[in-house]
């Protein structure tokens, strides 16, 4: 019995079902790729998912370690004991004492070294290219330095950057580059911007109930540097121009397909409108802002990957 409450646990820490915010990135990019060439190499593809999954488990683990004071006073944290795609404060595994600490440090290194050999498989047996490496480390480093010393960066006011970089960027960059390399690189970052923009944007609206337990072990993120009102107006901001920045979709990929993006739009609004009401203010009105934000914005990936998957297959049928 013991066993299978360990078993579960370390499910648990692994948050598999947030591994579909780099995973998601990253398959737009690769389906962007397809989209444009018409081709792909699908052992490349596969290799590649692995080690985004290995580099995201290490993240995921070492900032639930790094975390640990953070949650563990972290009362007011969206889904209470429960642990969703929407709740805030990390999966309390460890704060819940399910794991060792140390344990779950050395899971993390694990995860981080695992994806090596693959890193250096993609670069020189596949030649997928010279930033293969480079930028995996990049994405390593950075997931793992957002709440470890020495650089810490959740609680010195870029952790919203690193996020914007390591969980937007990269993974639609690297979907498209390991694919198709340099060429035409820019396509992906364009189609990608709702998406770019509005990552940092969830980072923010998140952060707010985590404000008193973040404040108290001097986490100092946007939200604790500038305030719960003036961030309120930067993830309004955010959202507006992520809603703004579907526009060069529609001149990249023509036809009915473009309808999806009203899925994303529906959701976005859903969490707009009421911040930009002051529903954020009220525990309820900020569960409901986070909620839908977070779900917008995990569609807002669905509808581009729908949206260039489909295009591919038309023409197909019908050439464009």
């Amino acid at each position: 019995m013991a066993s299978n409450n360990k078993l579960i646990a370390w499910i648990r820490i692994q948050e598999l079902h947030k591994h579909l915010t780099t995973q998601l990135p990253f398959l737009l990019g690769t389906s962007i790729a397809w989209w444009f060439t018409g081709t792909l190499n699908w052992a490349v593809f596969a290799i590649s998912v692995i080690t985004v999954y290995l580099l995201t488990n290490a993240c995921f683990i070492s900032n639930e370690y790094f975390d640990y004071e953070t949650d563990k006073i972290n009362m007011e944290r969206i889904g209470g004991d429960e642990v969703g795609v929407t709740t805030t404060g990390g999966t309390r595994v460890l704060v819940e004492g399910l794991l060792p600490r140390r344990q779950a440090l050395i899971a993390s290194i694990i995860f981080f070294f695992a994806a090596i050999p693959l890193g250096i498989l993609l670069q020189f047996y596949f030649k997928t290219g010279v930033l293969t490496i480079p930028i995996g480390v990049l994405a390593g480093l950075m997931g793992f330095f957002y709440t470890a010393p020495p650089i810490r960066a959740s609680y010195r006011g870029f952790g919203e950057a690193f996020l914007c970089i390591d969980n937007a960027v990269i993974p639609v960059f690297m979907g498209f580059y390991l694919q198709h390399g340099f060429s035409c690189w820019w396509l992906p970052l364009v189609v990608a911007l709702p998406w770019i923009i509005h990552a940092p944007a969830m980072k923010i609206i998140r952060e707010f109930p985590d404000y008193k337990a973040d404040l108290y072990v001097n986490k100092r993120n946007l939200v604790i540097i500038f305030g719960k009102e003036k961030m309120a107006s930067v993830y309004i901001l955010l959202t507006v121009c992520a809603l703004i920045l579907f526009i060069p979709v529609i001149f990249i990929v023509k036809g009915v397909v473009l309808l999806l993006l009203l899925l994303p739009a529906f959701f976005l609004l859903k969490s707009l409108i009421p911040a930009i009401k002051g529903e954020w203010k009220s525990k309820e009105g900020l569960d409901a802002v986070c909620r839908n934000g977070f779900i917008g914005m995990l569609f807002i990936l669905v509808a581009l990957i729908g949206i260039f998957l489909l295009g591919r297959l038309l023409s197909d049928f019908y050439p464009r």
